[in-house]
């Protein structure tokens, strides 16, 4: 893509210098013509005025065709993501340790790599978001208000969640034990957090995918979190509804769909049915899609048991 924004810009500036160079040259005839005491050859005006308004519309036409990629007005992405079948019965985590704090009761709390509401087959935590944008609505640039990290009875309060760049981030730990929080990816943090302590942090850079955050003093523990430049993200909700809000709209989107248990490449979230077909949807978790300005678009997808197992 720089590439080919590149090579614009060149064709641009040639076409400018052609347009340059001909109105120097036509100036410069004149001006011999006028000064010349032999007959010489006369200017052809007209001729030259041609040459250099095609020139310039060849030039205006080309600017044309890279401003018409960016579109205009915003737009709402909403739905809902359902499993299709029975919901599964998640097994409680592998508690090995510390199994006063981290299983109260003599009982282990289940694990969440796969929660299906049982009710409304709601599928929740799956992340949803635009992979680039070509401009940003003032209402969903980043976000600046400390978000909570908390874990309790060692576990993640927060299994899956979105922060902006920058975003101030307050890690807790309100256990009576210690914890190791460990956050992967580009924005690596690895840092032990006493009992009742809170530690600060926030990404520096934007990941394309989302990274896991987990602790090595109880291995069982295990979260994730995606950093972007603006807030164009969702997690889906326990009945598996999101909604992004003020999107570009007027040109081609694409999106990554990911969940931690997709069978997809690298856990993108490929789902095989009429809808996704229309959105060329693929194996990464990928689809494309052109909103219009002021609308509100919805998608409702049914995913198989085969989507998951990654």
């Amino acid at each position: 893509m720089g590439q080919a924004k590149q090579e614009m810009k060149l064709f641009v500036l040639s076409r400018q210098t052609i347009a340059v160079v001909a109105v120097a040259a036509l100036a410069a005839a004149v001006g011999c013509n006028r000064y010349s005491e032999g007959p010489g050859k006369v200017v052809n005006l007209t001729a030259a005025t041609k040459i250099r308004s095609s020139l310039v519309g060849q030039t205006a036409e080309a600017g044309g065709e890279q401003a018409a990629s960016t579109g205009t007005g915003w737009a709402t992405l909403k739905g809902r993501f359902v499993f299709d079948g029975d919901a599964p019965a998640m097994p409680p985590y592998g508690v090995n340790k510390d199994e006063a704090v981290c299983a109260p009761g003599g009982k282990a709390p289940p694990q969440e790599y796969l929660v299906v509401d049982p009710s409304s087959k709601g599928i929740a935590n799956i992340f949803i978001y635009p992979r680039k944008v070509s401009r940003v609505n003032d209402a969903a640039g980043p976000k600046t208000d400390p978000f909570l990290f908390d874990q309790k009875e060692c576990r993640f309060l927060t299994h899956a969640f979105a922060v902006s760049v920058g975003q101030p981030v307050e890690i807790h730990n309100s256990d009576p034990v210690g914890h190791n929080t460990s956050i992967a990816g580009q924005n690596t943090f690895n840092q032990m957090i006493p009992s009742g302590d809170k530690v600060p942090y926030s990404a520096k850079k934007e990941e394309a995918t989302p990274a896991s955050i987990s602790c090595s003093v109880h291995p069982w523990m295990r979260a994730y979190m995606v950093p972007r430049k603006d807030s164009y993200v969702a997690v889906t909700k326990p009945d598996g509804s999101f909604e992004i809000a003020n999107l570009p709209a007027g040109e081609v989107l694409e999106f990554q769909v990911w969940h931690e248990s997709a069978s997809g490449s690298n856990h993108g979230l490929a789902v095989q049915s009429d809808e996704t077909k229309e959105l060329k949807w693929d194996n990464k978790g990928r689809f494309k899609i052109k909103l219009d300005p002021d609308q509100t678009r919805e998608l409702n997808i049914a995913v198989p048991a085969s989507a998951f197992g990654g």
